[in-house]
């Protein structure tokens, strides 16, 4: 690009930057709005998030809901909700909304593990946050409830099985293997001191992998209850004289009771049957569905906000000369490109996934020396498949492109692989950090609203599994960092060894192309394995899984225990960042301000939330 070009382009490019930035930014403000009341039951819930100090003197960060209905003359109930492991605060939201738009005092910890909280031990957290809801001027002490998920089973457990006689029910969601591992020998549920409830997933991998299929379930439960046969819906009376209730949800998996309607109705019909709601509303009365897929409409724009910010600091006088002529490539044509996609952009990738991730998995397991760098087991069998999986295909695609080069007498330049400016040899360091400020200014920008919307408002943009898009801590913000370099080298690989797809002559329409297609071929792995592991899991209806991942924890059946459990949001992330920078190089023929933004983006803010998990 000339200078005088580039002065001449300079105001029309800010100029479109800046309205792609205000109309990626308006969607946003909107879905805010929206966001927020439904998740207030607009206006009608104040949320809040607390820092406490627990019992071990760790600092417990909770999102705590209070109903306008509630006050110092009008005691509530309050529910205190316990996450699961790789999950937090916010993973919850669903469940909070309606049980507190019923009037419920909910608090939401994070626990160590993940959010904001430091680290500590996860049953003083959660008693301590219980101990405090019992407080609270507008919470009838004498009505605290808790709720498990997953992990949060076992926590719930010991947390009340530590205030003997001060909590009125406990229910766990998704949890008779955790039930089964907390009791120990001490299996007999009739002699707790509080109602107790259990809600399972008929399709719950993990029930399957420590105890078996339903009815065996079932079975464990009645000898765990002692009191009685167990079936669905069934409820029991204790020795004690409390109630023991059991029921059983079809069409979820384990990770997905966040947002199963018929879970979320059976949470909210057991805690109005248990402590009668302040604000009686029926189960079918459910406002989360608008409200995740708005959430889900917002998740999607901050990726294109993401984006333009990057875009309008590139079309700043400062950073504007690491921009370059993007060299016109020639298209490869013909079946042979597609086949080579469909090899090493799907099928590879996807076959090394079970194997790989596992042995990463183990090699990085809580004890061994890598644990301390790396402290997410789960993630970490993620990102060392990336690693094999990406490094692997780009070698091939490098060397392919490299083949090509030299059979038309031509050797292979840095700008072939993206790395600079046709004709350039070396990389000039500017160019590397400039991109690295870029992306510091870009998240700092995001960190910034994302602190302010929750602080203002409560909330925050989270979709299930999918994504995470959370505020920093400090102590995140450090487990991060290593995780955010391995995903640099894999994107910088992956997206070096550029796709070069036919072109139609309109730039516009051929950057968009190349944006669609790089989109889906990078997540398109993961959502193939999912849609077998999961699809499959649900039509055989046990927990039975299709793809038997290493065992770690040596039951030796063919289940789900893997990093495969813990990969839905990575399609959504490999997907979004690998578009965005498609769509940077494509316009600024830069390879840096695209992977190195992206980088810092997907490991500080849409993965944050997994970084602490031993």
């Amino acid at each position: 690009m000339t200078e005088g070009k580039d002065r001449a382009s300079a105001p029309t490019g800010m100029r479109k930057a800046l309205h792609f930035l205000g109309i990626t930014f308006g969607i946003l403000v909107v879905c805010t709005f929206f966001i927020w009341g439904f998740q207030t039951d607009w206006g009608k819930v104040r949320i809040e998030r607390q820092s406490i100090t627990a019992a071990d003197g760790s600092t417990v960060s909770t999102l705590v809901y209070f109903p306008s209905s509630a006050t110092a003359e009008n005691k509530a109930s309050a529910i205190v909700i316990n996450h699961g492991r790789s999950n937090q605060a916010h993973s919850n939201d669903t469940w909070s909304m309606e049980l507190a738009r019923r009037g419920y005092v909910v608090l939401s910890p994070d626990l160590f593990g993940g959010g904001e909280s430091t680290t500590g031990d996860r049953n003083a957290q959660s008693l301590s946050i219980t101990q405090y809801a019992m407080t609270l001027p507008m919470v009838d002490s004498s009505d605290i409830n808790l709720i498990g998920y997953s992990a949060g089973c076992g926590t719930s457990l010991k947390v009340a099985q530590r205030l003997p006689g001060e909590i009125h029910s406990v229910l766990e969601v998704f949890g008779p293997f955790i039930v089964s591992s907390a009791l120990g020998d001490n299996t007999d549920l009739g002699k707790l001191g509080f109602d107790f409830g259990v809600i399972k997933s008929t399709a719950d991998q993990y029930d399957y992998n420590f105890i078996g299929d339903p009815e065996s379930c079932r079975q464990f439960m009645e000898q765990a209850y002692a009191s009685g046969a167990v079936a669905s819906g069934t409820y029991l009376t204790s020795g004690s004289g409390h109630s023991l209730y059991y029921q059983e949800v079809n069409g979820t998996l384990h990770q997905t009771g966040n947002i199963s309607g018929e879970t979320i109705d059976a949470i909210i019909n057991y805690e109005q049957n248990i402590s009668p709601a302040p604000t009686p509303k029926p189960s079918s009365d459910q406002i989360w569905l608008p409200q995740q897929i708005i959430s889900g409409i917002a998740c999607v724009d901050l990726m294109f906000l993401f984006v333009a910010l990057v875009q309008l600091m590139l079309e700043m006088p400062f950073f504007r000369d690491i921009r370059n002529e993007r060299p016109k490539l020639p298209a490869r044509k013909g079946a042979l490109p597609w086949v080579l996609d469909l090899i090493l952009g799907i099928l590879i990738p996807t076959v090394l996934f079970v194997p790989v991730s596992a042995y990463f998995m183990v090699w990085t397991g809580a004890g061994t020396p890598l644990s301390t760098i790396f402290t997410s087991t789960n993630f970490n069998g993620i990102v060392g498949w990336l690693l094999v999986a990406i490094g692997l295909v780009g070698i091939i695609r490098i060397a392919v492109t490299a083949h090509i080069k030299k059979k038309n007498g031509g050797k292979l330049q840095l700008s072939d692989l993206a790395l600079a400016a046709e004709g350039e040899q070396h990389i000039r360091p500017s160019v590397p950090l400039k991109a690295g400020l870029i992306g510091a200014i870009v998240i700092a920008i995001i960190f910034i609203w994302l602190a302010a919307v929750e602080g203002f408002l409560g909330i925050n943009y989270q979709v299930w599994n999918l994504s995470d898009y959370l505020g920093v801590s400090p102590e995140r913000f450090v487990r991060a960092i290593p995780y955010c370099i391995l995903i640099f080298i894999v994107m910088m690989i992956g997206c070096s060894a550029q796709r070069i797809l036919p072109s139609t002559g309109n730039e516009r329409r051929d950057t968009w192309i190349a944006v669609a297609v790089d989109t889906v071929l990078a997540a398109l792995p993961l959502f193939i394995l999912l849609f077998m592991q999961y699809g499959g899991s649900l039509m055989i209806g046990t927990g039975e899984t299709i793809l038997p991942q290493m065992d770690i924890y040596g039951n030796g059946k063919n289940t789900s225990v893997g990093a495969l459990d813990f990969a839905f949001g990575y399609c959504y992330m490999m997907g979004g960042t690998t578009g965005a920078v498609t769509y940077l190089y494509r316009k600024y023929g830069n390879i840096w301000v695209g992977v190195i933004p992206a980088a810092i983006f997907a490991g500080m803010i849409t993965l944050m939330s997994f970084t602490i998990v031993a």
